[in-house]
């Protein structure tokens, strides 16, 4: 079930290369992913998920409400992550020059059915 959410989500980004559904240990649930040279995207996915954990712990500290998204943008790859639950989350990685606002629409949209798939 996720795996069909994950696609469209990277299939209708503009853009999107992989997408996972994560717990804040690390372990992905399920992802999808097109094939990506020179780059192991589970490998960034497993990193990224420990330092979401410290964003989500100075949101938690400084108190100023639940952690909603996170963007990490690099010269080759933009990040998007997107909080699902207290111990869930989904990320999308997008190309360079993939479409940052699209991309953002798609996990706002599709949290929804990654929620329900997750209850």
């Amino acid at each position: 079930m996720f795996k069909n959410i994950l696609q469209d989500i990277v299939e209708q980004s503009g853009g999107g290369i992989s997408s996972a559904v994560m717990g804040y240990d690390g372990i992905a649930i399920d992802q999808y992913e097109k094939p990506c040279e020179g780059i192991d995207l589970q490998l960034i996915a497993v990193e990224y998920a420990n330092v979401l954990k410290e964003v989500k712990r100075t949101v938690e500290i400084l108190e100023t409400g639940d952690m909603e998204e996170v963007a990490i943008r690099t010269e080759r790859f933009t990040v998007l992550i997107r909080a699902l639950t207290d111990e869930y989350f989904v990320t999308l990685t997008l190309g360079r020059n993939g479409n940052f606002g699209k991309a953002r629409y798609m996990l706002a949209k599709e949290s929804f059915r990654l929620r329900e798939a997750l209850a």
